[in-house]
């Protein structure tokens, strides 16, 4: 008692109010209201969208409401509550922002210290009424009915399928913890109760201090894929990330079906690498990354066999005898970023090149904390002796001349075990038993200091991480510290043309659209064009990546390839930069449809999931962001013709386990290009620019082409025109006439920019 009126004493004489009858924020497009113990948040635009009831773990018993302003969001208002359990959560809307922010700091004057693994933050009490449809979710495990949503880490959405109405409840930092959302029953089926928590690992509140944690976003929006890529926006801007250029990347990994070895070898490396500089290089490919399999055993006994992959990364074994940094150099001179796998936080207890002080320790018994499977032993960054250890790890890599690494088992950075293949949160914890050196730090800012330094030796370098389906600890605590993240499981079951391996990353990267781009470099694995892997499903994998953007990535001898799998690697290259939407993500299961435009031409993505049977697609074109009352023209890239023009609706039939891209353009009274042949997007990346003269009825444009690779013009021509002479600055032109399609094309001689004028008659 004595302490609890200390405590009062204490927030009344910093300004708090302790009358709590009713305190109000707002701003142009929310309103916060606190009354008592209810905390309520409503939107003046969509008065169907509300929060009911926000409980927090503790009671309120002090309020104060200030203006506030912030160097990134600008000027706004906030509420702070004190509740009796110490917590101080700060609630503030910002001018012309559509999310409110929720911070709250523990505070600590109960005379001791005080240590927790997790931390409710709030639990929230939404709905969506005016229902045409039962309410849907979607998060990090994918997409369900609201009935059985499934918990998520990072964010959650609530969304009415019909009129995308939905609320938007997610991390905007995850610098101290692991932001969980977890569901709870609800009453009714127009509401939908998510429980937000923080996992530290370890949380530690000194005596007579305070303690930071992360701060959630709420948001109202009329369409929920406009809120979750203005999130993707809010991250970027909350860890001011600034992406580096996207690589193209050949990976050696699936190489272990046919050299026996994950790395490859040196020899078939360089063979590798010749032949994709004659052929490939040209198209884009830019990057040739060594897997696992390099690596020696530094004196691993023989008796011990360790967990997963060697862990030495130190000297190559007899795959590569001239060493890696000879490897490195070839790659250099061929024109490529050199590229290594390899576990930037993982040692191995058993091998005596590991130091046992630089691992953490278990909680209970001291010894190194070892994960059992695969993962290997966790190398505590806050260590003096982790983090000299990881410095020279990373300066050796660095010197031998790689410049991309692909960085494996991230989620021993912060101890914690793998639990591949992991999306969803199943109320397991994220983080292991473990404890650091450094006891002030959470395993989150463990994994964060991990990243600074591997960043610090490493200058300029490109992070791929990998992978976050091990542990979810690797999803949001790595915002900002990694240039692309591995988001899927591996898929190589594709080469055999597994139906599920073939479609993993396009279902793990789906939900996760919004962070690509922006965030990181989505990486849903390679997509594998061999002939073992049907030609229908080795087109839905390029064309997916192709349409969706994503990091593009292939593993495979090319020489081996047929020189039409081969071609297919060549139209996929390079991978559009755009912001690419799947458009009916809130409403099914799987999204059959993507959409990727620019202000010249839509192309659209349309995908059967279902490997035996058939899926019709119909859908309207105004709801996929079309102007429905417009004809549009369309050309299918795979069959290689002009199909119609469509008003209103989309119709299309999908045989199984296939997949259409369109090029869609608006019908006009005068010819325009509808296609190319340059790559699958046809025409969105090559065609740099496009124009008609009516006076002199010529079409014209500019398009980069690469030498030696026939490039094809295909003009939707009205009735009432014919071609009177095509030229280009890149030599004959050859026309066909196919009805209402012309196609003109060339043989550039040289790889750039190519200027073309195409001069029509009227023949009425």
């Amino acid at each position: 008692m004595k302490n609890f009126i200390f405590f009062l004493f204490f927030i009344w004489s910093l300004g708090y109010s302790i009358d709590c009858e009713s305190q109000a924020i707002e701003n142009n497009r929310l309103t916060l209201q606190i009354k008592k113990q209810n905390i309520s948040l409503s939107s003046k635009n969509m008065p169907d969208l509300k929060i009911q009831n926000m409980f927090l773990p503790g009671q309120i018993i002090a309020t104060s409401k200030k203006e506030t302003s912030d160097s990134l969001w600008g000027k706004g208002e906030a509420l702070q509550v004190i509740c009796n359990d110490g917590r101080k959560v700060t609630f503030t809307l910002y001018d012309h922002n559509p999310f409110l922010y929720i911070h709250t700091v523990m505070m600590n004057q109960s005379g001791q210290d005080i240590r927790v693994n997790r931390l409710e933050i709030a639990a929230i009490d939404m709905s969506i009424g005016n229902m045409n449809k039962p309410l849907n979710t979607l998060g990090t495990g994918g997409f369900a009915p609201a009935r059985q949503a499934q918990g998520s880490y990072t964010y959650t959405l609530l969304t009415e399928p019909d009129s995308r109405h939905s609320i938007l409840t997610a991390w905007l930092t995850q610098k101290q913890g692991i932001g969980l959302m977890i569901p709870q029953p609800a009453k009714s089926t127009k509401a939908y109760k998510v429980k937000t928590e923080l996992e530290f690992g370890n949380y530690l509140v000194k005596s007579g201090k305070e303690r930071d944690t992360d701060i959630l976003l709420i948001g109202f929006f009329e369409d929920g894929r406009e809120g979750l890529e203005l999130y993707g926006d809010y991250l970027a801007k909350a860890y001011q990330i600034h992406l580096p250029a996207k690589p193209e990347v050949y990976c050696t990994w699936y190489h272990r079906n046919l050299s026996g070895s994950g790395a490859s070898t040196e020899k078939l490396l360089a063979e590798n690498a010749d032949f994709a500089r004659k052929e490939l290089a040209a198209f884009g490919l830019n990057t040739f990354q060594i897997d696992d399999h390099w690596q020696s055993s530094m004196g691993m006994p023989k008796n011990q066999s360790g967990t997963g992959p060697l862990k030495t990364f130190v000297e190559n074994n007899k795959n590569f005898p001239s060493g890696m940094q000879h490897t490195a150099g070839y790659l250099e001179k061929k024109g490529f970023t050199p590229g290594l796998w390899f576990m930037p936080f993982s040692g191995d207890v058993c091998n005596p090149h590991f130091p046992k002080e630089i691992f953490a320790q278990h909680r209970w018994t001291g010894a190194p904390y070892e994960v059992k499977r695969w993962s290997g032993t966790c190398i505590d960054a806050t260590s003096p002796a982790g983090e000299s250890f990881l410095r020279k790890r990373f300066k050796r890599v660095y010197n031998w001349g790689y410049r991309y690494y692909k960085i494996d088992g991230l989620h021993t950075g912060a101890p914690s075990e793998n639990i591949y293949v992991n999306r969803s949160y199943d109320g397991m914890p994220v983080y292991g038993d473990a404890r650091l050196y450094n006891d002030e730090y959470t395993f989150t800012q463990c994994f964060r200091k991990g990243l600074s330094i591997l960043k610090e030796e490493s200058p300029g370098v490109f992070l791929l991480g990998c992978a976050a389906t091990q542990n979810m600890s690797s999803l949001g605590a790595a915002f900002g510290m990694v240039n692309a993240m591995r988001v899927g499981p591996d898929n190589d079951g594709a080469i055999r043309g597994v139906w599920k391996s073939t479609t993993a990353g396009a279902d793990y990267a789906g939900n996760l659209y919004f962070l690509h781009n922006k965030v990181w470099y989505n990486d849903p694995d390679p997509y594998f064009v061999r002939s073992s892997n049907p030609l229908n499903k080795a087109r839905w994998m390029v064309s997916w990546q192709a349409v969706s953007g994503v990091m593009s990535t292939t593993s495979m001898q090319y020489a081996e390839l047929a020189p039409d799998r081969l071609d297919m690697i060549k139209r996929a290259l390079p991978t559009h930069s755009l912001n690419a939407r799947p458009v009916d993500i809130l409403e099914r299961d799987k999204p059959n449809i993507w959409m990727v435009k620019n202000d010249r031409i839509t192309i659209l993505g349309l995908f059967n999931w279902e490997e035996l049977k058939n899926t019709q697609i119909d859908y309207s074109l105004e709801r996929m962001g079309l102007n429905g009352s417009e004809n549009y023209e369309l050309f299918d890239f795979w069959d290689n013709k002009y199909l119609r023009n469509i008003n209103g609706k989309l119709s299309q039939t999908l045989e199984p386990a296939s997949c259409k891209v369109l090029a869609v353009r608006p019908s006009k009274s005068h010819p325009q290009v509808i296609s190319t042949s340059r790559h699958i997007t046809q025409g969105l990346m090559d065609i740099k620019e496009e124009s008609w003269n009516p006076a002199k009825q010529t079409l014209s444009g500019t398009s980069e082409v690469v030498k030696g690779d026939r490039y094809e013009l295909r003009i939707i021509v009205p009735e009432g025109f014919d071609i009177r002479k095509a030229k280009s600055n890149a030599g004959k032109m050859l026309i066909q006439k196919e009805g209402k399609l012309m196609r003109v094309s060339f043989m550039p001689q040289k790889s750039g920019m190519v200027i073309w004028n195409i001069e029509f008659k009227q023949t009425h």
